[in-house]
């Protein structure tokens, strides 16, 4: 059944003690599925050389692709306890929001990216363009205050631009609707809480980075990140839950 009170709003702390939960009572399952990441991540960045900008264009990485999101359906379904855990019509209809997804992603990132050659394009005087290429050159290009305003710009947009609407892949998975115009308007309310997980997603991210870049082999890098990625997608589904789902579905 739908949830009934739209206005409602699940709090951050609440689906992480509610992903807790679930952890603690599928813990060896959840251990499992920690080690089935980090065996895809191992063998993606580090056996196959992936990278995580164009690592689409090895010829491995098709394959991999595949396996890596029938695993995530997987185990969607089986949080879900949706059984058979790999029903072949739902992978199907499941690509529906999943490309829909990626194209709202792509489309943005591509406007953001694009945005700072704007000037370049229009019609301004020649003057205001080579100031403009000056300025470019001295705080934009390799500068540490324009990756730290890209970032935080991800933060806020990330759950308004791929995490409302995963709900509706979500949805897919399970045997609901997967519109994300449905997805977006459920989860109206849950902005706080999905920004509070990007936010300690990219702080994990930026700090297992760091640890990389002081010489931490990558194998423990990806060791540790992949119970990180399995709990935030258990929060994820517990925010999904909330907004979509009551406590007897």
């Amino acid at each position: 059944m739908e949830q009934n009170n739209q206005s409602s709003q699940i709090s951050f702390s609440l689906a992480f003690a509610q992903a807790s939960d679930f952890w603690q009572a599928n813990c060896k399952i959840m251990l499992l599925c920690s080690l089935g990441v980090f065996g895809f991540l191992l063998l993606g960045f580090e056996l196959m050389g992936f990278e995580l900008i164009g690592g689409w264009q090895s010829s491995f990485f098709l394959p991999w692709g595949v396996l890596f999101y029938l695993f995530w359906y997987g185990f969607f379904r089986f949080v879900f306890d949706r059984k058979p855990y790999l029903k072949s019509g739902r992978i199907f209809q499941s690509l529906i929001p999943a490309t829909k997804i990626f194209t709202i992603a792509f489309l943005v990132g591509t406007f953001l990216l694009l945005i700072p050659y704007a000037p370049y394009v229009m019609n301004v005087p020649v003057e205001v363009k080579e100031n403009y290429e000056a300025f470019q050159k001295r705080y934009m290009q390799d500068s540490d205050a324009y990756d730290v305003v890209l970032n935080l710009i991800f933060i806020f947009l990330a759950p308004q631009v791929i995490l409302r609407p995963f709900m509706a892949w979500i949805s897919s998975v399970i045997g609901r609707s997967w519109s994300v115009l449905t997805a977006w308007n459920k989860t109206e309310n849950g902005y706080g809480s999905l920004l509070v997980l990007t936010l300690l997603a990219d702080v994990f991210y930026l700090a297992l980075g760091y640890l990389a870049q002081f010489g931490v082999p990558m194998f423990v890098v990806w060791f540790f990140s992949a119970p990180l990625l399995v709990f935030a997608a258990l929060i994820l589904s517990r925010i999904y839950a909330f907004y979509f789902l009551n406590l007897a579905d």
